[in-house]
């Protein structure tokens, strides 16, 4: 019994050093990866701020791309696709095909490894900051509510909006509804100490951000993720109808993105493997039709058919 009684003891004794060990090393990862992003910033492709040459038009041009991160392989490899202005294009494929990667290329956040990306035939990266707003804009389903009120949120897209503007936006993404619920409507503040805002409206604020950006091309990656379905679905018409005649890019898994869009890109293990209609690659039988019948469950992947 004592000895029992002894290793209990010197058990408890350990477990509140244990347990600032475990606390210190948490902070020092948490410090080394806000120092990283510190470094990602000045390592991060510096944008012309004056006299950069103006795009011709908004056809965007992918030839020879290749990307690798910088503690891991090649994630990119080779990829050569042209987007034509007006175009709505659906980049599909399995978890870890370069999806996300391609896009953040696409929208200058950062520049290839290899290979060149660009619109109207300039680099995309050459872009200065007020140009790349107006010409490309990507949001993903990663989104970050600003400290300050409603309005505030918004007008980080364009100052220079009116209220009529900014409910025009919120009613394009379906969120008019709840923001006007709010006690001081667009005055209302935003945050933890204040009103709180869950993932799906915050994205809804994201998106409206973009509606009132109004950018050329406008790459989507998960961005409605967050949604329900039928939100989701409510959501993406209404940007469909508010962005006609500009440039859509989704990168999507719900493949109905990809139905309804006018092209679709499959990638896999960081190629461009099928590019086409969604009937003609449905009819190729190839990965898409996997993809499709698979997401249906109706079996003929599994048949091989």
């Amino acid at each position: 019994l004592g000895t029992v009684v002894a290793a209990t003891l010197y058990l408890r004794q350990l477990v509140e050093p244990l347990d600032t060990m475990l606390n210190q090393v948490e902070q020092l990862q948490s410090s080394s990866a806000s120092f990283a992003r510190v470094e990602g910033l000045a390592g991060a492709p510096r944008a012309v701020r004056e006299g950069s040459p103006a795009p011709a038009d908004d056809r965007i041009d992918v030839a020879g791309v290749r990307y690798a991160y910088d503690r891991g392989g090649e994630v990119l490899r080779g990829v050569n696709l042209t987007v034509r202005p007006g175009e709505r294009l659906a980049v599909v494929g399995p978890s870890g095909a370069g999806k996300s990667t391609l896009s953040r290329l696409l929208a200058g956040v950062d520049a290839p490894g290899s290979g060149t990306v660009t619109v109207g035939g300039v680099p995309v990266v050459a872009l200065g900051p007020e140009q790349l707003r107006r010409q490309v804009v990507l949001v993903t389903q990663e989104h970050h509510v600003f400290l300050g009120t409603v309005r505030d949120n918004l007008l980080i897209a364009e100052p220079g909006a009116g209220d009529a503007e900014l409910w025009a936006a919120l009613a394009a993404v379906g969120a008019d509804d709840w923001a006007a619920e709010l006690p001081e409507g667009l005055d209302t503040e935003l945050g933890p100490e204040a009103v709180a805002v869950d993932g799906s409206r915050a994205q809804q604020l994201a998106l409206a951000r973009v509606v009132l950006a109004d950018p050329h091309t406008l790459i989507l990656d998960e961005a409605t993720a967050l949604l329900d379905p039928a939100t989701a679905r409510h959501t993406e018409r209404a940007l469909a109808a508010v962005l006609e005649g500009r440039t859509v890019i989704a990168i999507a898994h719900r493949l109905h993105t990809a139905h309804d869009a006018d092209r679709v890109a499959v990638m896999e293990d960081g190629r461009l493997t099928e590019l086409g209609t969604h009937d003609e690659l449905v009819a190729a039988e190839g990965a898409y039709a996997a993809l499709w019948h698979s997401w249906h469950g109706d079996g003929r992947a599994a048949s091989g058919r």
